[in-house]
Order: structure tokens, then sequence, then C-alpha cells
């Protein structure tokens, strides 16, 4: 009877141990997916970061912001929506969709075709600088050698003028900033990606998509030091605890005269008792295996 108590015991214990395992590896699979999220956010972050600070750099030194040979630049208006009236190549675009061209610098010595899509420095009705993206339709050289091009927007509804009325008006290449499309090349629109841009920009969208979510970061990484820490010290004092208590233990039994058979010293914890009992297991099986390997070894007989 005693023996089916133990096992079933022993079988409790063993179904406590394996859950406590699963649950264990549930737990660190979830950290570790809850850990892979927050680092692809951080790196997000960073990027998002890096990519506003290159434009503002690059976007104060020469107008428009440009990334190894690219302008990136949101539409601010649907001046461009529906495509060329005239049959003009590339893809339209509207206000909220992000431009990717080939940029120019403003180069003096390039040249343009009638057809192209170019962005160019000009002033708003209140006289403060923008960036322009219209189709070149009309190209004119004067007597001064001078390339001078016209623009004017495709959605003739809402652009219902060119640009410049006046050849004197026209611009120059060192007005064109960057071409969006000509008949080697056409560079990329991505819907619906320049709004979002124009809000990173602002110092609310800054705050909200860069500076908060790193704050956050940066708490969630102190909080996981702390406690890693605390984790550490937690475990260093029970193992400390631990030696003490064998220690004790050993003293006790030391007292005791080191027999197996004593009993636990007056005033021990339930803590210090199971060290107790462990520790004279312990010294049984030590004993048996001493008696075992003192045992004389019977040499097998030869039979003739």
């Amino acid at each position: 009877m005693y023996i089916e108590i133990n096992a079933i015991k022993k079988m409790e214990i063993n179904m406590k141990e394996n859950e406590t395992k699963t649950q264990s590896k549930g737990t660190r699979v979830l950290k570790a997916i809850i850990n892979t999220i927050i680092n692809i956010l951080i790196v997000l972050v960073l990027i998002t970061s890096l990519l506003i600070a290159v434009m503002a750099l690059t976007s104060k030194s020469s107008g428009i912001s440009t990334i190894f040979g690219y302008t990136i630049q949101p539409i601010q208006s649907d001046s461009m929506k529906g495509g060329s009236p005239d049959g003009y190549g590339g893809k339209d675009f509207q206000k909220g969709d992000l431009m990717i061209a080939k940029a120019t610098g403003f180069d003096d010595k390039a040249e343009y075709d009638m057809g192209d899509i170019i962005t160019y420095r000009t002033e708003d009705s209140n006289g403060n600088p923008m960036l322009m993206s219209h189709r070149v339709v009309d190209v004119v050289t004067g007597r001064d050698g001078v390339t001078r091009y016209q623009t004017w927007g495709d959605n003739r509804e809402m652009a219902q003028v060119p640009d410049q009325s006046d050849v004197n008006e026209y611009l120059v290449a060192s007005d064109i900033g960057s071409l969006y499309y000509s008949k080697n090349y056409e560079g990329t629109i991505l819907k619906g990606w320049g709004a979002p841009l124009d809000f990173i920009r602002t110092q609310q969208g800054f705050f909200f998509v860069v500076l908060l979510p790193m704050i956050i970061f940066f708490m969630y990484a102190l909080v996981r030091v702390v406690l890693s820490a605390t984790g550490y010290k937690k475990a260093k004092t029970e193992e400390e605890k631990d030696e003490a208590v064998k220690e004790a233990v050993a003293e006790a039994l030391a007292a005791k005269g080191a027999d197996t058979q004593a009993t636990p010293a007056n005033g021990m914890t339930a803590e210090e008792l199971e060290q107790f009992r462990q520790f004279q297991e312990f010294q049984k099986m030590q004993k048996a295996k001493s008696e075992q390997a003192a045992e004389p070894k019977e040499e097998p007989k030869n039979e003739e």
C-alpha cells in the first residue's frame, strides 16, 4: 500500500513538472515573439529617423530632398491627375502620392525635351518658395544660346493655363531639380505615401511617429535591465541561502555524530528539514556505493 501511494505521488510530481516545463516553453516562445516584434519596430523607427534627417539636410542645401542621386517628393496638388491630354507618357499622380525621381542637381547644362515631367523651384501666391512637378510643353532656344522650358499641368481643368505665359518667364535648366519622366527614363510613384511623409515631417508627426516610440523603447529596455538585475540578485540570494542551510545541516549532523539515522536539530525550518532529509538520502546512497565497492568479487569457476 505504501509503495502504491509513493508511485501515485511520483506520477503527480512528474505531471506537475511536465506541465511546468510546457508552460515555461510557451512563455519563452511568447517572449521571443514579442522581442522580435519590438526589435523590428526599433529598426523601422531608426530607418525613418535617418530618412527624415537626410531629407532635412539635403533639402536645406539644394531645396529638394536628395538621397543617393534620387529625390523623394510628396505631391501637394492634383494638377497632374489624369495623365497627359497631349498623348505624352508617364504615369499620372495626385495629391498625397510620393514621387521618386532622378535628381539633376539644378545643373545648368542639363537638357530636357517636350513631354518630360520635371520638378522645379517656384513660389506660391504668397511668395513662399515651393516645388512644382509639371510637364514640359514648349522648348525654346534664344539668341543667347540658352534653352528655356515652358511647363503645364496635365489636369487642364485645374491648371487652365501654362505656368509661364511669356517666354522671358520660361524655366532654365538651373531651375530644374529632378526628372520624373522622359523618353529614356521613368521614376516611381508610391500611391498614398506622400501624406504620411508630410505628416512625419511636421513637429507633431515627428513626435508621435519617431520620438514617442523611441522613448517607449528606451523605457522598455530600462525595465528589462532592472528586472534582469533583480532576478540575478534574487537567484544569488537563494543560492547563498541554500549554501548556508547545507552548512547548518552538516553542522547539525556532525553534532549528532554524523549518523544517517540521526534526527534533525530542534528549531529547524521546513526548508531546512527538507535539506536535512535530502542530505540523509545522499549519505545512504554514498554508504551503499561504498559497501558495494568493498565486497569481494567472485572469480568465475572453470568447469572441467
